[in-house]
């Protein structure tokens, strides 16, 4: 097998990974109101494979987590704010793999990508269900406002996560070289 073929092939296999890492991780999970592990693994996808292998990974993911969940069907304008705010973990993990950290500095860094690209991702669900319903201005900000004890849960723990969790995994997949090269 040829070198480039080689390392297609790497890429084809780390993407269906990751996006089966992810949705795993998210029933994994389920019975924990807003504490989830999808935003972390897709943020390593990005990290490892790049921004279209990572976003590739988080489509999969999302469909398969978010499509065939059994607490909640598909319903297409959730479906896609949740696709879209899942696709900034693995853009965010790209764009932090181009910056050289380590210890502390990665951690909080990591800390604010997780709150980050969660509100990102909260922000877009919780406008995505009143707005496809009808409801009107003031149900979409009694929306927002009764959802902030559970945004706040979810942004408090992916920051955890992300600080705590991501900062090994980066310095394994850093040492041993984990990125196919094309």
């Amino acid at each position: 097998m040829e070198a480039s073929e080689h390392n297609r092939l790497k890429a084809l296999v780390l993407t269906a990974l990751f996006a089966g890492t992810a949705a795993a991780g998210g029933y994994i999970l389920m019975a924990v109101p807003n504490v989830e592990l999808i935003t972390a693994i897709l943020f390593l996808a990005g990290y490892v494979l790049g921004v279209l292998r990572g976003l590739t990974a988080a489509m999969v993911a999302g469909l398969l987590y978010f499509g065939l969940n059994p607490q909640g069907g598909l319903f297409p304008p959730l479906l896609a704010a949740q696709l879209t705010g899942m696709a900034a973990a693995p853009l965010a993990g790209s764009l932090v793999a181009g910056i050289p950290m380590q210890g502390w500095r990665l951690s909080f860094i990591l800390g604010l990508t997780g709150m980050a690209v969660t509100i990102w991702y909260d922000l877009l669900t919780n406008l995505a269900f009143p707005l496809a319903v009808g409801f009107d201005v003031r149900g979409i900000i009694a929306t927002l406002i009764l959802g902030i004890p559970f945004a706040v849960v979810h942004i408090g723990s992916n920051a955890a996560i992300f600080a705590i969790v991501l900062p090994p995994l980066i310095r394994l997949v850093r040492r041993h070289q984990l990125k196919p090269t094309a």
